[in-house]
């Protein structure tokens, strides 16, 4: 079943006849009369969009689930400046043809692009350790199939299909340019940190019908998930120093940079410490590049609120 309508293209006073998702659902109260309302909001790979059934809205609660896709007809209308839609008809659709990348936002980059760049970084590790780990991380079709997929965040940054992919590579990108200019810093060794410090990432979310936290990923956390996959790889790799082994976990432990962000240390050395500040780097230029996109020709972004500001676009 073929999407017909995106939400960057409806526009007020026009009728709606498409597929969404459901990406919020919650039942209100009427403030003047008795009874309530379905209130949705409806998202694509474009955006999201208030919607509300005004009528039959328990029993239309009980069919629908966040994460399904519906089909939804009615009128696009304005309250408060914002544009809702006003439902006639909804059904949930269970078509297994459905391709649920119109539904989900994904990066905009090419993600072959980014997947080669990555594999090229780790095929000029030099050292044989970092090497082989990283290897046996790439050399698996499923590791790649999550990796293509996972988000890098649900909110914050790079929050879409392919985000993980597209976070890694630029703070890969910004890695080897790091090693360059300073002499003394292990670009082996930072290089391997960069590639895997959210590598938990694919396990923290679910990303097949809708972005949101497994059960591992809210009882862990990508950090935990992450030292336990790396663990497990160099495990497999009998050879593999202890010390260097000790530094690499400690990289992912400390990538966050501070407790009061979630990491569970603090780096210690110079490549963990480089690595929590390219890290935070690239989800800053990402939480910034999209608050300007999301400006349209206003000199200011709406109020940001994984920045805590307005951000000035003029």
């Amino acid at each position: 079943m073929a999407k017909d309508k995106f939400v960057a293209e409806i526009r007020e006073g026009e009728m709606v006849a498409s597929l969404f998702q459901v990406r919020q659902k919650q039942l209100q109260s009427f403030k003047h009369k008795p009874g309530v309302f379905l209130s949705l909001s409806l998202g694509d790979r474009t955006g999201e969009l208030a919607a509300r059934a005004w009528e039959n809205g328990e029993h239309l609660a009980r069919l629908v689930e966040v994460g399904d896709v519906v089909r939804v007809e009615g009128e696009a209308t304005s309250f408060q400046g914002k544009l809702q839609l006003n439902l006639r008809r909804l059904t949930v659709v269970t078509d297994e043809d459905l391709d649920i990348a119109d539904f989900l936002p994904v990066t905009p980059q090419d993600r072959d692009a980014l997947w080669n760049e990555i594999r090229a970084a780790v095929q000029e590790v030099t050292d044989p350790h970092c090497r082989a780990l990283l290897e046996r991380f790439f050399q698996s079709p499923d590791f790649r199939r999550a990796f293509y997929r996972a988000p890098a965040g649900k909110r914050n940054h790079q929050p879409y299909i392919g985000g993980l992919l597209e976070h890694t590579a630029g703070v890969v990108r910004m890695a080897r340019a790091v090693a360059a200019a300073y002499p003394g810093v292990n670009a082996d060794l930072l290089v391997t940190g960069a590639i895997l410090h959210d590598v938990g990432k694919i396990q923290e979310y679910t990303f097949e019908r809708s972005i949101d936290y497994s059960d591992a990923g809210r009882l862990l956390g990508h950090i935990v998930l992450g030292v336990e996959m790396v663990s497990r790889e160099i495990e497999a790799l009998p050879a593999f120093p202890p010390v260097l082994k000790l530094k690499i976990l400690h990289m992912l432990t400390s990538h966050h940079g501070y407790y009061e962000w979630q990491s569970p240390k603090r780096p210690k050395f110079l490549e963990a410490c480089i690595l929590h500040h390219l890290d935070l780097l690239d989800a800053e230029i990402d939480k910034f590049k999209r608050a300007a996109a999301s400006a349209g020709d206003s000199n200011w972004s709406s109020w940001r609120p994984e920045l805590g500001r307005f951000v000035f676009t003029g």
